[in-house]
């Protein structure tokens, strides 16, 4: 059951909640909805007795907000766009829209993806903002009531119950080395001589598994990691400098192939292409400018990516 409080929260001040959870910042909102920065410290008063909670914790750079709060972003815009859309049709206007949208990509799928991402979403919203964070093997695991509207990520990454996802296309690994590489001039390379070279691995975070060592079998614990590292870049041009090998997707690689110095053999082993996803929290399915943000990253990844899977 409501309290009091809560019973006289009206339109303006939740969506005073939604614009401090987005902008993290008072005098921004208070700019916004044309209010004054007493009336806006008013507000936030009543929005936190209301539900019970300091709500925002203020530090020298921003407000941070509480659990609770987080908690409250989703719930809160399907209220407000549910309002919203009793007097209006329930159409996403991306050139007139000021939301700030949350995406999570990997180290490796914001290298790949996210320029052109950008470059459509501020072409199509011109006002609105990205803001886009890490995901790793496990971390959508380990905080369940973050905010985020689009993932984009690879099967290896574990999604909580409540997420769907549909695959975007897939992408072969291939072994990347320097272009003066002993090896760089043959046409094929044996798996001892694959072997008898030091790795690179690039850590997901989260779990110690390494996934390309099934494929090895037995042979695994002859590969050597003398480079780990979280960063996908750092990684290529550290190959491009040494005689390390490294066993990625190859689209990055034949990218920045001439900037770095780099060749790309085929693995001297069987492995699966790896599945590349979209995923979301199944609770926006019908947020209009969840749809729009997912089918924007869905077409830039289809029409880049080597293998893509169209419905």
């Amino acid at each position: 059951m409501l309290n009091s409080s809560m019973m006289h929260l009206d339109i303006k001040t939740l969506t005073a909640l939604l614009y401090l959870l987005e902008e993290r910042n008072v005098g921004r909102v208070a700019n916004k909805l044309y209010l004054s920065q007493p009336a806006m410290s008013r507000t936030l008063s009543r929005l936190r007795e209301a539900f019970d909670d300091p709500l925002f914790i203020r530090t020298h750079k921003e407000m941070l907000p509480t659990a609770k709060a987080l908690a409250l972003e989703m719930p809160l815009r399907q209220i407000l766009e549910q309002m919203n859309g009793l007097s209006n049709d329930q159409e996403f206007v991306p050139h007139k829209s000021e939301r700030v949208f949350r995406l999570q990509t990997s180290h490796y799928q914001a290298q790949a993806y996210m320029p052109t991402i950008a470059e459509r979403f501020y072409q199509l919203a011109p006002n609105a903002s990205l803001e886009t964070s890490l995901v790793t093997e496990n971390s959508l695991l380990r905080s369940e009531n973050q905010t985020v509207d689009a993932v984009l990520c690879s099967e290896y990454v574990q999604l909580p119950s409540r997420f769907e996802s549909k695959i975007l296309g897939r992408e072969r690994f291939g072994c990347i080395m320097a272009k003066d590489h002993p090896l760089a001039e043959k046409p094929t390379i044996s798996l001892d001589e694959f072997l008898s070279y030091n790795h690179v691995l690039v850590t997901l975070g989260g779990s110690s598994q390494i996934y390309s060592e099934s494929a090895l079998g037995d042979r695994a614990k002859e590969r050597r990691y003398t480079l780990r590292t979280p960063y996908f870049m750092s990684a290529l041009e550290a190959v491009g400098k040494t005689d390390l090998l490294f066993s990625t997707s190859q689209l990055l690689a034949y990218r920045f192939q001439e900037q770095f110095g780099l060749v790309i053999k085929p693995l001297p082993y069987d492995f699966p292409p790896i599945d590349y996803c979209l995923s979301w929290p199944s609770e926006q399915s019908q947020d209009p400018g969840g749809l729009w943000l997912r089918n924007l990253c869905a077409n830039v990844v289809q029409s880049m990516i080597p293998y893509p899977v169209t419905p």
